[in-house]
């Protein structure tokens, strides 16, 4: 997850890097498609490096399923949905229906460029990951986690995370969407460059906010002991 993150985000950088710098409009149908297709091939290196180093530092022992995953973790049903979608639209001879020629390009992209690279850019990770550096020191005594009360719950953390990222963008995505299911045109891409960095500084800060909440409620839950914690 935390590969395939990384990627998403640097494909969303780049689309609207590309946005701003006025390569996309309204005259040119479909450019905004092909560029996040080919930023999905070529940023395949990012997702494998993240995963690959977080993983080795994480003590993981099998690497190579871990980079298989990383590279079919969103492309794999992504693809099965796609397709599915897909055959209807030729069953009933849409013009939304790409052709089979272009789904083999697809194909092919992922599979010599985009695949490719995730293993390229995970044995990259792996070989240039260094050691987890705890950031404070633990003691060998182990304890029991104690009970919170219903508002301090994963649950409604989980709640609050995605909320008040969403309201930092709920007004630009009713845009966004009308331009992708209707016939409006967004071309606001100033703004949306604007409100990107509005909804990362809102993330990191409320990631910051409740991992502290969680840290105070001394609710940290290691692999070895899933129910304890170490101090």
């Amino acid at each position: 997850l935390l590969g395939v993150g990384s990627q998403f985000l640097s494909i969303f950088t780049g689309i609207l890097i590309f946005a701003v710098c006025g390569m996309f409009t309204v005259h040119r149908h479909g450019s905004l498609m092909a560029s996040g297709v080919i930023l999905y091939a070529f940023t395949s290196c990012v997702a494998g490096y993240m995963s690959g180093r977080m993983y080795r530092q994480l003590q993981g022992e099998h690497w190579v399923w871990n980079i298989i995953l990383t590279a079919s973790l969103f492309t794999v049903p992504f693809f099965l949905i796609w397709f599915i979608i897909n055959s209807f639209a030729w069953a009933y001879g849409t013009t939304q229906a790409l052709p089979y020629t272009t789904v083999l390009i697809l194909a092919f992209m992922w599979l010599f460029v985009g695949f490719p690279l995730t293993v390229l850019g995970g044995i990259f990770g792996k070989n240039w990951a260094a050691n987890f550096d705890a950031p404070c020191r633990t003691k060998n005594i182990a304890r029991e986690i104690p009970q919170v009360a219903w508002y301090r719950s994963s649950l409604v953390r989980m709640l609050v995370g995605g909320f008040l990222p969403f309201s930092a963008i709920s007004v630009e995505l009713y845009y966004i969407f009308s331009t992708f299911w209707g016939r409006e045109q967004y071309t606001l891409y100033g703004i949306l460059m604007i409100v990107f960095i509005i909804l990362l500084s809102v993330t990191a800060c409320i990631s910051i906010a409740l991992t502290y909440f969680q840290l105070a409620a001394e609710n940290i839950k290691i692999s070895e002991h899933k129910c304890k914690i170490l101090f």
